[in-house]
């Protein structure tokens, strides 16, 4: 499941729209420590095309435009379409982690997987392209959904990714700034 120390947090945290929504607004004490972390600890922050999706459905909802903040800073980045095909070693490629995540989701929710969004099950696939095309030796995977914790750690446990693709729930990822930032 999620990892109870991060210590220290990836370089690269894929952010879910569970994160952005629970971690609230400017006003927030979550918003404002995880902005402070991020600006300075060098963290860089990746919306999925999922999530960007998602906040884009979503606007009046949540009180940050996460997807207007991407054009107009450095660290954040939209990602694009997932690319299927991509694998880092012998790891497996990154459509199988989505499939596997997503068989695995649906199971937990109960759903029939057509009818279930890929956008959780696209985060670890990101983390999976992240990893074979930038400098991040590992990536962190910020959310507040039980089940996709589940899901994906199931998925990435025993393979190539475990360790590098790391899932976090948002109070441990908190708690963990807050520690950092003194």
């Amino acid at each position: 499941m999620s990892e109870s120390h991060p210590s220290p947090l990836p370089t690269a945290l894929v952010l879910d729209t569970s994160f952005l929504r629970t971690i609230g607004g400017t006003g927030s004490d979550s918003y404002q420590t995880f902005i402070e972390y991020v600006r300075s600890k060098d963290r860089e922050l990746y919306l999925s095309r999922g999530v960007t999706e998602e906040l884009n459905e979503q606007r009046g909802y949540i009180s940050v435009d996460w997807v207007g903040r991407a054009d107009t800073t450095e660290w954040i980045t939209l990602v694009g379409e997932v690319q299927p095909g991509v694998r880092v070693h012998d790891g497996p490629r990154a459509g199988e982690v989505m499939d596997r995540v997503h068989e695995r989701l649906a199971a937990f929710e109960q759903t029939n997987p057509d009818e279930l969004r890929k956008t959780d099950s696209e985060l670890p696939a990101v983390g999976v392209m992240l990893l074979g095309s930038t400098s991040h030796d590992s990536v962190g995977a910020l959310m507040d959904d039980r089940n996709a914790e589940r899901a994906i750690a199931g998925v990435i446990e025993n393979s190539y990714y475990e360790g590098r693709i790391r899932v976090i729930d948002i109070w441990t990822a908190i708690e963990y700034m807050e520690s950092q930032l003194g």
